[in-house]
């Protein structure tokens, strides 16, 4: 799960109605695609040095239109990406959104959009210089409607569309179609109790060859559950999601997960500057090797930010994950132990308004991998430093 709280950059008064803006980063990774040691770097790439660097220059425009009760929104950004010396990894990107937050009457509301987003996937199991451009496509349509206050009912359809460019990877092209259900109490000081039932329905159109046979990764999940939000204090907040989740394939039954997933946690406003969060989760993830077809990831998350001075912040996050990829890809469960993975990260952000709407932000972060599989361990520094003007 991505708890981890970057740098802060400049951000647009949220009733702007348009706001285009710039931003440029210098990244550099001591250990970019996540090898074990010396040896491992050799084999993969030719080299005992690990470490990468690379530029990111991004420009768009947000846009902000209140008309009359509706409000339109919209982003695009082109970003560019350019490498010290693994030019080969070198692409153009972009990331658009189009939304309305509609309104009818005072008892029906809701937004529908779609957004597209074209970035490099993660390097952490393909660990070798090769590129692989992510596009991923998302549609939403989501309703409410108040039905006597305090009760209000939910519903809601996504569709998220993703292909990978890397033929060897073309396997973990999917579309999933999400479908939303829910019933929701809030009271007059604002606490809420959510009732929901989700039913996914995940489509892989290329086969997986395993062995000698292909395997259809298709898959159907629900997630029933309930939410919760309290503010026992005025300073802090209690949140809450809990589910009980089932995911079954019908090519490879013994594939199948059932158990409780969500997320339990908690922001505490310890002074007028300072705040401290605190979260537990438990989620089904994405993966991307042979290993599995899918990870369950068990972490703890602890957060701090605080505000030093009218012009300075700092934030710092403490994560521990713990991945086990349980999806055994074969048509028979593997006989050795399946891949456990437990990692350790911490990250030190900070941010310096310059000018009202330009900002310098910079973050330092380390972690520790420790796998029981061989040379899936791994340890990385890593630091970004950016400016971003919002004109």
């Amino acid at each position: 799960m991505g708890l981890t709280v970057l740098a802060s950059t400049a951000k647009a008064d949220p009733d702007d109605f348009f706001s285009p803006y710039v931003t440029g980063a210098y990244h550099y990774d001591s250990n970019f695609f996540r090898l074990q040691n010396d040896q491992a770097a050799l084999n993969r790439l030719g080299t005992t040095d690990m470490a990468a660097s690379y530029n990111v220059l991004s420009a768009g425009a947000n846009l902000n239109w209140q008309l009359s009760r509706q409000r339109i929104k919209a982003k695009a950004e082109v970003n560019r990406t350019r490498f010290d010396k693994y030019s080969v990894l070198d692409f153009d990107g972009h990331d658009t959104l189009l939304q309305w937050d509609w309104l009818v009457g005072s008892r029906l509301s809701g937004d529908v959009g779609v957004r597209e987003n074209v970035a490099q996937g993660s390097f952490v199991n393909i660990q070798q210089p090769v590129s692989n451009l992510i596009t991923s496509r998302h549609g939403f349509a989501n309703g409410a409607i108040q039905i006597g206050a305090p009760w209000k009912l939910k519903f809601g359809v996504q569709k998220n569309a993703t292909s990978n460019s890397l033929v060897s990877l073309q396997t973990q092209n999917s579309t999933v179609d999400t479908y939303t259900s829910g019933l929701q109490y809030q009271t007059r000081k604002g606490s809420l109790l959510e009732f929901t039932s989700q039913m996914s329905d995940g489509r892989y159109p290329n086969r997986q060859i395993v062995g000698v046979a292909p395997v259809d990764n298709s898959y159907t999940q629900w997630d029933n559950g309930v939410a919760v939000s309290w503010m026992p204090t005025g300073e802090t907040t209690l949140k809450g999601r809990l589910n009980y989740t089932q995911r079954s394939y019908s090519d490879v039954p013994q594939r199948n997960f059932s158990g409780i997933t969500g997320l339990l946690g908690s922001n505490w406003q310890v002074t007028e500057k300072t705040t401290l969060g605190l979260f537990v989760y438990r989620n089904i993830g994405v993966v991307e090797n042979t290993t599995a077809s899918y990870s369950v990831n068990r972490g703890v998350a602890l957060t701090a930010a605080w505000k030093a001075t009218a012009k300075i912040a700092l934030n710092l996050n403490l994560e521990q994950d713990r991945i086990a990829y349980t999806g055994d890809p074969g048509f028979v469960l593997a006989t050795t132990p399946a891949r456990q993975d437990k990692l350790n990260s911490v990250l030190l952000g900070a941010n310096y308004q310059v000018l009202r709407n330009t900002a310098l932000g910079l973050s330092l972060q380390r972690g520790v991998n420790q796998s029981n599989q061989a040379l899936a361990s791994y340890s990385y520094n890593s630091i970004m430093v950016n400016v971003r003007s919002v004109f």
